[in-house]
């Protein structure tokens, strides 16, 4: 005899989860548990895709504010790959020997990449040695990419000191005040007047970069940067003007090298001409390198109130 009864509770499948309320409920949790403010979406994204992009940003605020969270080796369960070799490699083989590291994350989704040049050696033993030691607070959420860059865990101040001033001479001949703005700290100084307000200084461009048409020819070289570190409390130390925080040490460096250029003016009857040595003082603030005081040729600063 049929029936049109349903099946008792216990034989009845499971709901199917619905990924539109599944990604509202980590939205909900994310805003009570950890004060996210709003999320944003194009709008054409696939509720499964943004279910699992939410579910991913949830394990890593819960792992960030238990401060317990497993290794990448771990979570990975990353092996022990074969120690670089002792006798010398070529570029190619190098290369070849970071690349098998690289296929090997990436298929167990994670992408890892360098954002500047090193030897072979160098990222072969971040990849084999020193990666897997960091916690992982992203999780391992199937069908999620988890994307790393070498300078988040070995930062290269130096090649971001040097990519700073490149940014400010390159604005500079642009007669970009926003793109210089980019790499200058608000509070500047000097051995002349001391600190000062670098608005003062953006005026100053402002006003020299008006009495010119452009720039006809220009060039210049990085030939050195440096940076060094000062603890808090260190007497004699920190420049003249400075002071430690009180949260962290602070860092001092420069850029120096040669530049030249010949501009065109709008007040005088001929041609701009500077050519000499240049040296971009930076602070580290903030987690972040910025120009506390430019010397530039043909310039006056710090300017004149």
């Amino acid at each position: 005899m049929s029936s049109n009864l349903p099946d008792s509770a216990d034989n009845q499948p499971d709901d199917p989860v619905d990924p539109a309320l599944e990604r509202d409920m980590l939205e909900m949790k994310l805003r009570a548990e950890f004060g996210m403010l709003d999320s944003y979406s194009s709008g054409d994204i696939p509720p499964e895709l943004q279910q699992m992009f939410m579910q991913q940003v949830y394990d890593f605020e819960k792992n960030f504010a238990e401060g317990k969270p497993s290794s990448f080796g771990e979570s990975l369960s990353i092996p022990d790959f074969e120690p670089w070799p002792q006798d010398a490699l070529s570029w190619e083989q190098g290369e070849e020997w970071v690349e098998n590291l690289l296929q090997w994350y990436r298929e167990h989704n994670v992408e890892v990449t360098f954002q500047y040049e090193y030897p072979a050696s160098v990222k072969y033993h971040f990849l084999a040695e020193e990666f897997r030691s960091f916690p992982n607070y992203y999780g391992s959420q199937p069908g999620m990419l988890t994307a790393i860059i070498y300078e988040e865990y070995v930062p290269n101040h130096g090649a971001v000191i040097e990519e700073n001033a490149k940014k400010f001479i390159e604005s500079f001949f642009e007669r970009s005040v926003e793109g210089i703005m980019d790499v200058l700290w608000r509070d500047q100084i000097s051995p002349e007047a001391g600190p000062y307000d670098g608005l003062r200084l953006i005026e100053y461009f402002e006003k020299w970069f008006s009495t010119l048409s452009g720039f006809e020819k220009h060039q210049f070289s990085i030939l050195q940067t440096s940076y060094e570190w000062y603890d808090e409390g260190e007497e004699g130390e920190i420049p003249e003007g400075l002071v430690a925080p009180p949260n962290g040490p602070m860092g001092m460096g420069y850029a120096e090298g040669m530049v030249g250029y010949i501009a065109n003016s709008l007040v005088q009857g001929e041609p701009v001409k500077a050519v000499g040595p240049f040296k971009l003082y930076f602070e580290w603030r903030e987690g972040h390198w910025g120009i506390i005081y430019p010397v530039f040729p043909n310039l006056a600063i710090p300017p004149e109130e």
